[in-house]
């Protein structure tokens, strides 16, 4: 479920003003540079501990049907899969979304890119975001592993919008005016649930830059 501490807060401007949805001011101010992981130190504190002595002595059969589970690449030699366990779990909702052959943006992607731009920068029950708009709150995040704009071919990281727009339930949908914005029901499952859950991984990664980590 969203955490509602990532909501931000209402503006007093009219609806019709896209000014109305700009990132708040720690979104902006942290645009410029990229939040420095600690994943790499957890995984030398976590290689020193019973878990990871207990893994290692685990059959590289067993370790692959362990990542499995957790929706983790199981390609590679012992060691990294050893380190795909150390790391923290991901949210269940992408789990899951996994297991039912459900669409699940990767991160990074344009895709999760644009997810994340418009939960933190829409209210549910307002106005949605034009797509000029949110394609620039999305470079913004950091998220997106190419540009947003693309690379002068056909293709760019709008080219991706069809798929959150598709799904029972889809996870964004598109309202009058050509504004956009996540789907909120069933709530377990909706467009923000899986949002704020790549938002999470996004911050564990060291990608995002919106200052606020979700955990």
């Amino acid at each position: 479920v969203v955490n509602p501490e990532h909501i931000p807060e209402p503006s007093n401007n009219p609806l019709d003003d896209d000014n109305a949805f700009s990132p708040q001011p720690d979104v902006q101010s942290n645009v410029q540079s990229r939040p420095t992981s600690s994943s790499a130190q957890t995984l030398r504190e976590k290689e020193n501990s019973e878990e990871y002595s207990q893994l290692k002595k685990m059959p590289i059969a067993k370790l692959k049907e362990k990542c499995k589970e957790r929706d983790e690449r199981i390609s590679g030699k012992k060691d990294e899969l050893i380190a795909r366990l150390l790391k923290p779990r991901k949210p269940e909702i992408l789990i899951m979304r996994t297991r039912r052959k459900e669409y699940l943006p990767k991160v990074p992607s344009s895709n999760a890119a644009l997810m994340v731009a418009l939960l933190l920068n829409h209210v549910p029950g307002s106005q949605g975001i034009t797509k000029e708009r949110l394609m620039v709150l999305a470079e913004e995040t950091g998220v997106s592993k190419e540009s947003m704009s693309g690379d002068g071919g056909f293709y760019d990281g709008w080219s991706g919008m069809k798929q959150l727009l598709e799904g029972d339930p889809a996870l964004a949908r598109r309202e009058k005016g050509g504004r956009y914005s996540l789907t909120t029901q069933p709530p377990e499952s909706s467009g923000r649930a899986v949002a704020h859950a790549l938002h999470v991984l996004a911050h564990r990664e060291g990608l995002c830059t919106c200052g606020n980590n979700p955990e």
